[in-house]
């Protein structure tokens, strides 16, 4: 679904205040995780997410019926200590709530504790699609564009899955065919991301490309011999971008040294999707519906953003 969520420019104005306190907008150096796995504590982490979340939680317009037992800042929270404890089930983590932090939240039953996360998650959307945003004002670096295959069940059960079946496809890659959707996205040279956007598992890799020109400027762009293509060669020069893609074996065409190192670290967005499945497992098959489904990806690039 659709929300549209109005934000007045008190709220604009305290997100970049909150954006210069928390992160390190350098060009040479990695941006500090906004909180720590390995030093976690539970009354710091709340405090920090409750200073840029508090101003969604008094102006949701959404609530309609009973107050909810978890505010926007709390359901955040245990989205982080899902991340920090590396657990793939909400049944797990619900335990683990009732057993170590009975005291730190007030829980209501499982099922609207799942709804909650769910229903929350379009408030992290605001902040994925806030922090890219600061982060696209940084011009003439080099990025690194690819997509990845996300499967929603394995491919023998295509025929008996029914979640997913308005959204997913199926679709073959370079390993093999897949049932599921497709992950594109833009990343700097330090893993940061800069443009995402989810699509179905046919939708072609140069149509979210040619979207993703219109918004960036002056930017190197590294990409695989699957974005070559003369019109996007042409768009990307419109913005003072340089379009660097792989060469096929039957064209006479040469790199220079330059372009080869930067098509060398390309490899830089293939870590950014080992990490997003492996770490904070992307890739799952548990949730009983199209919103569970989406609020998981959503909470997986969040936690991306915010922990590493």
């Amino acid at each position: 679904p659709n929300y549209e969520i109005e934000t007045t420019p008190l709220g604009v104005d305290f997100f970049y205040v909150f954006c210069e306190s928390s992160f390190t907008m350098n060009k040479t150096t990695h941006i500090t995780p906004l909180i720590s796995r390995d030093n976690f504590d539970l009354v710091t982490s709340y405090c920090i997410i409750d200073d840029f979340f508090k101003f969604f939680d008094k102006q949701n317009k959404f609530k309609v019926g009973r107050k909810s037992k978890l505010s926007i800042s709390e359901s955040v929270t245990i989205v982080i200590i899902q991340q920090i404890y590396e657990i793939k089930c909400l049944k797990r983590l619900y335990d683990l709530l009732r057993d170590r932090f009975i005291d730190d939240f007030n829980l209501p039953c499982y099922k609207n504790f799942v709804l909650d996360l769910n229903r929350n998650s379009r408030y992290l959307m605001l902040f994925i699609h806030s922090v890219i945003t600061m982060r696209n004002i940084g011009k003439g670096e080099l990025c690194f564009v690819d997509s990845t295959k996300i499967e929603v069940c394995k491919i023998y059960r295509e025929y008996r899955h029914k979640t997913m079946k308005a959204i997913a496809s199926k679709h073959k890659s370079t390993i093999g065919w897949f049932y599921g959707i497709r992950l594109h996205l833009v990343c700097d040279n330090y893993g940061n991301l800069l443009k995402i956007r989810f699509t179905t598992a046919t939708y072609s890799e140069r149509k979210v490309l040619d979207d993703f020109l219109e918004n960036m400027s002056s930017w190197n762009i590294a990409a695989d011999a699957g974005y070559l293509d003369k019109e996007l060669d042409k768009k990307a020069s419109r913005n003072n971008n340089v379009l660097i893609t792989a060469k096929r074996k039957n064209m006479k065409t040469l790199h220079t040294i330059w372009e080869n190192s930067c098509l060398n670290m390309r490899s830089r967005v293939e870590t950014v999707f080992d990490v997003l499945k492996e770490r904070y497992s992307l890739v799952t098959s548990l949730p009983r519906s199209i919103n569970g489904y989406l609020a998981h990806y959503i909470r997986c690039l969040f936690c991306y953003m915010v922990l590493s």
